[in-house]
């Protein structure tokens, strides 16, 4: 009986952190009860590369990207569709003070003017 429960357990934590991996959120994002908006990497990291293009989407959920702005360091706005503002960020070596993208972001949710940043890490090539 003992090595069914424990068997059971066993089976019950292998399933559960099976569905933890599968969870891909992302760390930068800002969340105000059902509003967000969410900086995605592109290319499947979680930090940008100095001296190198990466694309990046900032997906908006119950905000208007119309209301928002995006202020950062190499950031050059491509366009937005769908809720989602399509950007590339190339930071120059040498460019900033630390390894670290200080992005600010500026936005309306419900008339009220919030203001938030994002720090991404940087690496060298």
């Amino acid at each position: 009986m003992i090595k069914r429960i424990l068997l059971f357990g066993l089976l019950i934590l292998t399933l559960n952190c099976c569905t933890e991996s599968k969870k891909n959120t992302s760390e930068f994002i800002y969340e105000n009860g059902e509003s967000s908006v969410e900086l995605r990497i592109l290319n499947g990291n979680d930090y940008l590369t100095y001296d190198t293009p990466i694309r990046t989407d900032f997906k908006w959920k119950n905000i208007d990207p119309k209301t928002g702005s995006i202020f950062g360091a190499g950031i050059k706005m491509l366009g937005t569709e769908n809720g989602i503002t399509k950007t590339e960020i190339n930071v120059p070596s040498n460019y900033l003070e630390s390894d670290t993208l200080n992005i600010k972001l500026r936005f309306e949710i419900n008339g009220e003017k919030i203001g938030t940043e994002l720090n991404v890490p940087i690496k060298d090539k």
